[in-house]
């Protein structure tokens, strides 16, 4: 059902990691080691998937609370600062933040470099007593990057059935586990999936965890561990986005545009694909948003603190049942 113009959009909850993110570039091919590369440009900025997230959802002016935790240095102040509203859940730990290091490849690609600084203690009953004041009942909230938090890894399954017991809508991004699709992380990624009402993957993962070769066949095989009423969602790059719900397939797919730097792709499409159906939009809908929002940061560098602004348009859709 879509909200009525009177009622504000439900607010949405993003819980885990923030970091800060040197990225630069761009670069052909990897230089030798021992030499030194100029680079043309650098973007010094706030990163972390539930960060990006939550830092795409303030651009589009939806309300939303991060929920995490910074170091205690300089790069720690940044993130503070940056996440300092009334949904915000911000707590300083003792000892450096987070850090990565993205190297740029010429045509968006790109590698990173990270140390785990504060991430590492975070685990549920850090989240748990975090989200102690946060109204959850009606909101959704997503879990982000839950195979990046190792401290969350144990309690994770029964840390959403406390959200879901809380009344919130559950999404997750579980992101690729460290160590690949081992039987372990499969287990845990079929649990999440059992209690998450939006699952949201990239190809890479989906057919990771699937074994399958193709996005619809690994929707399909994902589907028995699927609440009956949940939507999996898979970000396709390029190639725009799936939804499967109810046995559903739908295809929305991206325009095509000069891409800068990928960093947080998925991230933004996240914000775009949760700010629509928080305000009662259809799948596809949800989708469009999704992809119009990662594709207007994705052509921007360094990033912008500005509002972004969407491109709403129609675009060729497919869809099938199965």
């Amino acid at each position: 059902m879509n909200s009525r113009p009177s009622e504000p959009p439900r607010p949405i909850c993003v819980i885990g990691n923030a970091n800060l993110d040197l990225v630069t570039g761009s670069i052909d091919d990897w230089p030798e080691w021992g030499t030194e590369v100029f680079l043309e440009r650098s973007d010094f900025r706030i990163g972390g998937s539930a960060a990006n997230t939550a830092l795409a959802l303030q651009r589009l002016g939806h309300p939303v609370g991060l929920v995490s935790a910074t170091g205690s240095d300089a790069a720690g102040a940044m993130i503070t600062q940056q996440f300092a509203g009334a949904f915000d859940r911000i707590a300083v730990r003792p000892g450096p933040a987070s850090i990565s290091v993205g190297i740029l490849q010429t045509g968006g690609e790109r590698s990173f470099f990270s140390t785990n600084g504060h991430l590492d203690g975070l685990d549920a009953a850090f989240f748990s007593s975090a989200l102690e004041d946060w109204p959850l009942a009606g909101a959704i909230a997503l879990v982000s990057g839950g195979f990046a938090l190792p401290g969350l890894m144990a309690e994770h399954t029964a840390f959403l059935e406390r959200l879901r017991a809380r009344g919130a809508t559950i999404a997750i991004d579980p992101g690729w586990p460290g160590d690949g699709w081992t039987d372990d992380a499969i287990d845990k990624a079929h649990a999440w999936i059992g209690l998450a009402d939006h699952i949201l993957l990239n190809d890479k993962e989906a057919l990771g965890l699937s074994g399958e070769n193709a996005v619809h066949a690994a929707c399909r095989a994902l589907a028995p561990h699927m609440r009956a009423d949940a939507a999996l969602v898979v970000k396709r790059g390029p190639e725009g986005a799936a939804c499967y719900r109810h046995r559903n397939y739908i295809i929305e797919q991206a325009r095509a545009l000069d891409v800068i730097d990928t960093v947080g792709a998925g991230d933004a499409f996240n914000a775009g694909y949760l700010s629509a159906v928080a305000e009662g939009a259809p799948e596809r809908a949800a989708l469009r948003r999704g992809i119009d929002v990662a594709s207007a940061v994705i052509s921007e560098f360094p990033r912008s603190g500005d509002a972004i602004i969407p491109e709403r348009r129609a675009a060729p859709c497919a869809i099938s049942s199965s």
